[in-house]
């Protein structure tokens, strides 16, 4: 008898124990070859262009700039292939400034996005203690495998509050127009958030409301025909000091999945919708990423249709592209 209620409150406390938990889903590495690998170039975003995924460095190589590229086939191929065989991207030559003469404290690209032929980026530096931001507008030629941007302005982005290393980091096209995301957003550092809203020939239309977010919004996906979009949100525990994440605005500890209730660090995306007069975080759960010991600052994420997740890690603690699927 006593058998038996053993199993009983086992078979119980097992069913229990798996609610306490949310889902979380281990990333897929795809292994690059190439140059698209070296740490050194610390790739920044992914953003699709046509049926090409586009993989942008932060740090292009001064003497042979250039951005990289996958074909979606290619990825869908690697995808459904069970054997999981290297992917060398191609190169995508890069005309442009000297950026590091044009902008003093020159740190890289940050975010793209495409409309049409049209490439638009968000650039960073930092100068004298204070961030800066701009966006710049260039044209994309993959028959010529070139994108130029010879020809582009710089645009300065105003930024909400100087905090180390802490700038725009996200572009999002929704209805012929531009959101940009500031990469803190937390109730503690920016009492009201916002992104700032531009047209497609990066004339400045104002800010709109963005609903808190607590530690860093590092990149966010292609938005739906609906507006609804998905954003990579990361935190690693020796930012607690800068960040200042709101107990109160977190997610419930309950909620967590096992390693994000082991670990400190975070690594999730968090699902959006751009409303008529704000953009707000939607019903959906986050996605959770199955943790390891030491934290991947993924830097860029795109849908791949409806399969799942493409994201890639910047230098920390290497260049890792994955491929996240959707269950």
């Amino acid at each position: 008898m006593l058998n038996k209620f053993l199993k009983l409150f086992l078979i119980i406390f097992t069913i229990n124990s798996a609610f306490l938990y949310a889902e979380e889903i281990s990333p897929i590495e795809i292994t690059l070859e190439g140059n698209a690998s070296i740490r050194a170039l610390e790739m920044s975003g992914l953003s699709w262009y046509r049926d090409n995924l586009i993989l942008m460095p932060q740090y292009v190589d001064s003497k042979s700039p250039a951005f990289y590229t996958i074909k979606k086939s290619k990825l869908k191929e690697w995808v459904k292939n069970k054997k999981k065989i290297p992917i060398l991207p191609k190169k995508i030559n890069l005309k442009m400034p000297n950026f590091d003469q044009l902008i003093d404290g020159y740190q890289g690209f940050e975010a793209l996005c495409f409309h049409g032929d049209k490439i638009y980026l968000i650039i960073e530096s930092k100068h004298n203690g204070f961030m800066r931001s701009y966006i710049i507008m260039g044209t994309i030629d993959l028959k010529r495998s070139l994108i130029d941007l010879s020809q582009s302005i710089l645009n300065e982005i105003p930024i909400p509050v100087n905090l180390k290393n802490i700038g725009y980091e996200s572009i999002l096209k929704h209805n012929s127009n531009l959101y940009l995301f500031f990469e803190a957003n937390g109730v503690n550092v920016v009492k009201k958030a916002h992104a700032l809203k531009y047209n497609m020939s990066l004339e400045y239309k104002g800010k709109v409301p963005l609903q808190n977010i607590e530690y860093r919004l590092t990149d966010v996906s292609k938005a739906d025909s609906k507006g609804n979009f998905w954003g990579m949100n990361f935190f690693w525990p020796g930012e607690r000091d800068l960040l200042k994440p709101d107990k109160e605005n977190l997610v419930d500890k309950l909620d967590n999945g096992k390693t994000h209730q082991r670990f400190e660090h975070v690594e999730q995306l968090l699902h959006f919708k751009v409303n008529r007069d704000m953009i707000v975080r939607t019903s959906k759960p986050p996605i959770q990423l199955e943790l390891e010991k030491e934290s991947r600052n993924w830097e860029g994420v795109a849908m791949l249709d409806n399969m799942g997740f493409l994201l890639i890690v910047d230098e920390y603690p290497r260049t890792i592209f994955s491929y996240l699927p959707i269950r």
